[in-house]
């Protein structure tokens, strides 16, 4: 630790008890993804170590996607192998895990009906995710810091049950709503790291597919503010799902 702090500040106590919570049950996994030490908490504030770093560019995704994928299965591996997506978990922490449904339906259903998208359709892809279960953890291109060959994920305020890949999904909306439009070969790269890392190889690019389609709907309010310079469907790298027949 070289020493270098950074304190992270909330409004609400119990979503800094939240947040540190999360932080705990995180570095509990031995995924061997570095995150930040938690130095110190008080009642609204919490104390990280400071990590050098830089923010992602679109060619460490890959390495992101590495990084995402042994968290993931590690959490499915120590404590995740008995949940179900639609009921809360409860870890061996004591730390509560909401479902994956629950937390973000109505925001989805209100998104896609200002984005023209019926809600049948966000339905569907909801009843299609996949079974075997992982976990949430707000996904942005800029909770992760670039070190060399090392990435670093940070933030830990939100947390829910997920399926495989709907984190990975997340990763390249956001990448591609920054940057632009990722290539073809930028995706397939950053798919196969995350697979070889999760073993078994769970997530298929169909399911990328659905699953970015949620996270372009939660992202919409932030176009053209946070970095967010491109609406997804400008920049989206494969026809709309939503309208292709289930395979």
């Amino acid at each position: 630790m070289s020493g270098a702090l950074f304190v992270k500040r909330y409004d609400d106590p119990e979503r800094c008890a939240t947040a540190a919570a999360h932080h705990v049950w995180l570095a509990g996994l031995g995924s061997g993804v570095r995150l930040p030490a938690l130095v110190a908490r008080g009642r609204q504030h919490l104390v990280f170590e400071r990590l050098s770093g830089r923010a992602l560019g679109v060619e460490d995704l890959p390495r992101a996607a590495a990084a995402l994928g042994r968290l993931h299965a590690a959490a499915h591996r120590h404590e995740l192998r008995t949940a179900l997506l639609n009921q809360p978990h409860i870890t061996s922490t004591g730390l509560a895990i909401p479902d994956f449904a629950s937390p973000r339906q109505e925001a989805l259903h209100h998104a896609a009906a200002a984005a023209g998208v019926h809600s049948s359709r966000i339905n569907a892809v909801l009843d299609r995710v996949g079974q075997s279960v992982t976990f949430y953890k707000d996904p942005n291109i800029r909770n992760y810091l670039a070190n060399g060959n090392d990435v670093a994920v940070v933030d830990f305020d939100d947390l829910t049950l997920a399926p495989f890949g709907y984190d990975l999904a997340g990763l390249l909306v956001t990448a591609s709503m920054t940057y632009g439009r990722l290539a073809d070969r930028s995706i397939t790269r950053c798919l196969r790291a995350y697979r070889v890392a999760v073993t078994p190889q769970i997530c298929s690019l169909a399911d990328l597919k659905r699953y970015a389609e949620l996270h372009y709907l939660l992202t919409l309010r932030y176009v053209g503010r946070n970095g967010y310079l491109h609406p997804w469907p400008t920049v989206r790298p494969w026809p709309d799902p939503f309208l292709i027949e289930p395979t």
